[in-house]
């Protein structure tokens, strides 16, 4: 009797295509109180600073009116040591090489649920598989650590990066704030503006990260499968059919390619940014071609075709 092909357990819906909504909803919700907690920080450490000749009278008025900051170098050296201390306490927290940053643990999870989406996909798809590797045996594994390890290093420098551009940036505003005798009003809404932008850079990461870090983990269980067990795989991609998806990622839904071909989609165009398309491994038969029911392959075709119309 012939066996029929299995298909691939491909997680999420076309809306979630990673399976990572969770993980982003906490992740970002923890970038939204940290940067309200630095926005307070930041704008107290500036009002601070002394202000004299400020008129009364037009305390009111629609048009700001310049004043005199009273900065002498000591207060001056206290607000940057305020502005640095902010900045470590709520964008580098943690950044010791023996603490647990705080962004460490999303990023943990994301690859923790990349690898156990793999594991389950990989063990319904080969009895090999299934009866050689585990979980917990992959989590342990010394590839896996060298991977979180990385994973880790890179995103440290990251969020280091962010602060060390948002407190050149902050000291700029302040420092020509004081120069140039503006009004605090102005100040502070520079202060937001520029805290803004930064949460914005925090929030294109963290997605990107998330997702990033979830496909990777799958890509090197499916590389890991071939080389220790020769389960020979290619990886279905699963585009996220929603608006702010590209067309030439949507145009991939229910293509097959190899984990070199995905690593080189990604590494090229700013592909990586704002994707929450997914890959998910399947068997390859004998001549090098994707295993997957005709149903599968029609339904992600007709996927594909009602997003394009």
């Amino acid at each position: 009797m012939i066996e029929r092909p299995r298909n691939p357990v491909i997680p999420g819906n076309s809306r979630d295509r990673t399976g990572s909504a969770g993980i982003l909803r906490r992740g970002n919700a923890e970038i939204s109180r940290r940067w309200r907690s630095l926005q307070a920080d930041v704008l107290a450490a500036f009002d601070r600073l002394p202000v004299y000749q400020l008129n009364e009278d037009d305390k009111g008025s629609d048009t700001p009116i310049p004043v005199r900051y009273g900065v002498t170098p000591q207060v001056l050296d206290q607000a940057t040591s305020d502005l640095q201390a902010a900045l470590d306490r709520w964008i580098l927290d943690g950044r010791q090489a023996d603490h647990v940053a705080w962004w460490d643990v999303y990023e943990q999870e994301a690859a923790q649920l990349g690898t156990a989406q793999s594991v389950a996909n990989l063990s319904n798809l080969s009895a090999a598989y299934a009866s050689t590797r585990t979980l917990q045996t992959v989590v342990f594994s010394e590839p896996y650590r060298q991977r979180a390890q990385m994973a880790r290093t890179l995103s440290r420098e990251y969020w280091t990066g962010l602060a060390d551009e948002s407190r050149a940036k902050l000291s700029s505003i302040i420092g020509r704030a004081v120069i140039d005798g503006k009004n605090p009003k102005v100040v502070r809404k520079e202060i937001m503006e520029a805290l803004g932008v930064s949460k914005s850079r925090a929030t294109l990461y963290a997605q990107t990260d998330i997702t990033g870090t979830l496909r990777e983990a799958r890509w090197a269980e499916a590389d890991a499968a071939e080389a220790e067990l020769g389960v020979r795989t290619a990886l279905l991609w699963t585009s996220a059919l929603i608006a702010t998806t590209r067309p030439w990622h949507a145009s991939r839904n229910g293509q097959s390619y190899s984990t070199e071909q995905v690593r080189a989609f990604y590494a090229t165009n700013g592909n990586r940014f704002r994707c929450h398309c997914a890959q998910t491994e399947c068997l390859l038969d004998a001549q090098g071609k994707p295993i997957l029911t005709k149903a599968l392959q029609s339904a992600m075709a007709n996927e594909r075709r009602v997003w394009f119309e």
